[in-house]
């Protein structure tokens, strides 16, 4: 197994994908088997989708739209403008299959087609694999963990990133081999001939403050302990959102106290499924980029700014840490929630930074996602937001 990436921030999307996959060929030594591919908004869908029906039929791809920029381990690329990332995976012995399947008004049975037919692209039908990469629009990633459940059971871990753009109302996409979509479950089934670690993690601190979910309708919650969900959380955060009551957007000012869901325990370290409130309604209701149901125990979470740019390096290292002493990545996919992004814009090549300094030389494609994806245990796939995950492509040191 081989892995390299490249990157390109060429105006021109014809250009910024020639540019990238040259210098990624030239990296691998010989085309890829599986190309991951992020780039901002910017980039014309519709000439990528030419550019990569125009790769040998032999090559799968699998791309996603990021907020605002990309990353590798040679730094960040597009926060001033177009950004495009490519990380290539040469492995003879191992097996990748991608497909596309639109979400429609069925996400469930999308995700599950999307399953069947990625294994069988990668000529492994009914094989689960290693790992799933997903990629899907937000707003319906519980759907799509439930529909790829139905095709291979619970013990397949899920991990991926919801699309993105520069804005929540922006031109988000997904991406498959010569076909451009704005609302499709899109998955690779990685069949390596090495090993795969991975970790999901957010990296904030639970507080004292917590209540139960007294009403629900999805991603909006009306009432928490039987009062106005948004009066409850302004009183726990200590006024911090006074203004905003009565109906506003809190997404920015809620990045460093959010809210969490227990999600049982690693070890004796209990875990938490971040919830990012994005809106106070006129009713003094919340609303999520997760659903929440009725009876569910919300947490306030806290965390600095400094919390937010080093913590990757701790997810790095424990994605590493959970494999054989013996395994050594060879490339890595990361993703990076865009509200933490948005943060910390400033010193995002911190977070870079943070990557490199948990595995060293190791390639890496990172992408800003509207909502983040993995699993805690084996066997619990988890959609959360404002979290951050890592899945290591290597093999066994001889």
């Amino acid at each position: 197994m081989k892995v390299a990436t490249a990157s390109s921030t060429a105006g021109s999307t014809d250009v910024a994908f020639a540019e990238a996959m040259s210098a990624l060929r030239a990296s691998l030594g010989r085309e890829p088997d599986h190309v991951f591919l992020s780039y901002t908004e910017s980039h014309d869908l519709d000439a990528l989708a030419r550019a990569t029906a125009a790769l040998p039929p032999s090559v799968r791809v699998h791309g996603s739209s990021s907020c605002l920029s990309v990353m590798t381990s040679a730094g960040v690329h597009g926060a001033g403008g177009p950004g495009l990332a490519v990380l290539g995976v040469a492995d003879a012995q191992g097996a990748y299959g991608a497909a596309a399947e639109p979400v429609g008004d069925a996400p469930r049975a999308a995700a599950t087609r999307a399953a069947r037919r990625a294994m069988e692209d990668a000529d492994r039908a009914g094989k689960p694999p290693a790992l799933f990469w997903l990629t899907a629009p937000p707003g319906v990633e519980e759907q799509v963990l439930c529909g790829i459940e139905d095709a291979v059971g619970p013990d397949v871990p899920v991990f991926g990133g919801s699309s993105a753009a520069n804005s929540l109302d922006g031109a988000l996409s997904q991406l498959a081999r010569g076909q451009a979509h704005r609302g499709a479950v899109l998955l690779s089934a990685l069949y390596p001939a090495g090993e795969i670690a991975c970790a999901f993690s957010s990296g904030y601190t639970p507080t004292e403050r917590r209540g139960w979910v007294t009403r629900s309708e999805g991603r909006r919650v009306p009432e928490i302990d039987g009062l106005p969900a948004a009066e409850v959380y302004d009183r726990w955060t200590g006024g911090a959102f006074s203004a905003q009551l009565g109906g506003g957007s809190i997404g920015a000012e809620s990045t460093l106290c959010p809210l969490g869901r227990p999600a049982g325990w690693a070890g004796k370290v209990p875990q938490f499924l971040l919830i990012h409130p994005n809106t106070v309604d006129g009713d003094n209701a919340l609303t999520f980029g997760v659903h929440i149901n009725e009876g569910d125990e919300l947490v306030l979470m806290k965390a600095t700014r400094d919390d937010l740019l080093e913590r990757v390096q701790s997810v790095a290292s424990a994605a590493l840490s959970s494999a054989r002493p013996s395994f050594r990545p060879q490339g890595a996919l990361v993703i990076f929630c865009a509200g933490c992004m948005l943060a910390v814009r400033d010193d995002i090549d911190r977070v870079v930074q943070g990557v490199t300094a948990a595995l060293g030389p190791t390639p890496f494609l990172g992408t800003f996602a509207f909502g983040e994806q993995g699993c805690f245990v084996r066997g619990k796939n988890q959609h959360a937001n404002l979290s951050i995950a890592v899945v290591l492509l290597g093999q066994e040191e001889q």
